[in-house]
């Protein structure tokens, strides 16, 4: 039966495989779809879609399948191989190698115990308490810190708890509600503020350029504050509605405080790389203000400190056996296929498309139109930064044509390029996905409700109150 089980399941992969390669061919040899697309730009498309199916049905690893569908890219003449491999390893990704070193002292280091007891013993172990507490915490750090890195940190301080309660990953409720929660709210946190993530600053110049309209700080919070509480909120019931978090039992809870309370003193070594950490956190919120202190010099920076001699409490060997390069690699491939898109002139063909349909409709209807669009598009083109870049110009343009509200339509902008919540392809949703808590098609099962109610309230807020106070 056992052996049974094991051939269907060979076959499904072999399906989807087949499925996959048939596809790519599509694209490579089928009709053209339009007169404005090329046939790398078609290719291209097919290539993604392929690459969708392979991380859904995970017929291959993960990593193995970004690794095939970008190198097929320049084989398929997409994209030169040379402007492929120069868009794989971002500055991000250089951030990452630094941040693994983080997660790595933050599993030896006996500080993510202490502080997720204070907390655990302030909400008397309640767990949707306690998810409840990841959650605002995250939010609130995220307005003036990376989300790439806080997101790394605050996994860090969750894992620390699910060791304790013995949840395993990938069986776990209550690590599957914790990793979805944590990215969730940090992504939140950062349309806080201008500053909150590079996606509003890219926005906010090209919308300055295209319409002249500019939001002060105080303007963004003001807009964004109402609706970001609501949606958090309503994210937290959503999430621990549907994955049903198992409790923290009270055995749990009294041996987990105990073995905290019964720890020895942190000695030199563990102080000093805290030190070490809190100093990155700082600087990465100077970094806000200061651009010299670029995030990823602060987290290379700091990984080198966690290794001098004499302090250091981890290894080279802990290093490597920790770190989720697997991830690392599916994040580069991912940038990889997204050049080779762009490169090809599909990502532009497809805005357009979706966009096009547009013309005609009142400004409500554009504005929704807009926002379901992007919300979908955004979990399938990872680059938030880069999305933003190809739609401002030609959404502003469309709003223009039936004087619509800029403001409105900027925010909106922003937000649907900074959240994604369908499936695990954005840098941020990738650190959580790293732990293997939960799987790449049980995301959309909380994400779906999350994002209709997130579109709810921010298209009922921006649209009722920019009108009101008379921004243009």
């Amino acid at each position: 039966m056992a052996e049974q089980a094991k051939d269907n399941k060979v076959l499904f992969k072999w399906i989807w495989i087949a499925v996959a390669i048939v596809l790519i061919l599509i694209g490579q040899v089928g009709p053209l779809w339009a007169p404005d697309l090329s046939r790398e730009g078609q290719s291209a498309i097919m290539v993604l879609v392929a690459a969708v199916v392979m991380w859904a049905t995970e017929a291959l690893p993960l990593p193995i399948t970004s690794l095939v569908m970008v190198a097929a890219c320049g084989a398929l003449g997409i994209a030169s191989y040379n402007a492929i491999w120069a868009a794989t390893f971002t500055g991000a990704l250089w951030m990452f190698v630094g941040i693994f070193g983080f997660t790595t002292f933050l599993a030896q280091s006996t500080f993510p115990q202490r502080l997720i007891a204070k907390m655990v013993a302030l909400v008397k172990g309640d767990v949707n308490k306690v998810i409840l507490g990841f959650m605002i915490i995250c939010c609130v750090i995220s307005v003036v810190m990376s989300n790439i890195a806080l997101t790394a940190i605050m996994m860090g301080f969750a894992e620390t708890l699910l060791r304790a309660a013995g949840a395993e990953p990938g069986k776990s409720n209550l690590g599957r509600c914790l990793a979805l929660a944590i990215p969730f709210a940090v992504m939140f946190g950062g349309c806080l503020l201008p500053s909150g993530t590079p996606i509003n600053v890219v926005v906010l110049g090209l919308a300055e350029s295209a319409c002249g309209v500019t939001i002060s700080f105080a303007g963004w919070f003001a807009f964004m504050v109402v609706p970001v509480v609501l949606s958090l909120i309503a994210s937290w019931i959503i999430l621990v509605k549907i994955y049903k978090p198992e409790p923290l039992s009270k055995e749990t809870v009294e041996r987990f405080l105990g073995e905290v309370s019964a720890l020895p003193p942190m000695d030199f070594k563990e102080k000093f790389n805290i030190g070490v950490l809190l100093l990155a956190l700082v600087c990465w919120i100077a970094s806000s203000w200061v651009p010299v202190l670029n995030t990823t010099l602060v987290a290379l920076v700091a990984l080198g400190l966690l290794f001098l001699p004499g302090t250091s409490m981890i290894t080279m060997r802990q290093y490597r056996s920790d770190s989720p390069w697997d991830i690392l690699l599916m994040m580069a491939s991912i940038n990889g296929i997204v050049a080779a898109m762009s490169a090809a002139g599909s990502v532009a063909w497809m805005v357009n498309l979706l966009l096009g349909v547009t013309n005609g409709m009142s400004f409500f209807m554009l504005f929704m139109v807009i926002s379901v669009v992007l919300a979908i598009v955004h979990n399938f083109f990872p680059s938030g930064p880069g999305l933003a870049a190809l739609v401002t110009a030609p959404v502003l343009g469309l709003v223009g044509a039936v004087t619509g509200n800029y403001t409105a339509t900027i925010l909106m902008i922003a937000l649907w390029c900074a959240l994604c919540f369908l499936v695990p392809l954005d840098s941020v949703l990738l650190v959580s996905y790293a732990g293997g808590y939960y799987k790449f098609n049980e995301m959309w099962k909380g994400g779906l409700p999350i994002t209709v109610a997130t579109m709810v309230f921010f298209s009922a807020f921006l649209l009722i109150v920019c009108p009101l106070v008379g921004a243009a």
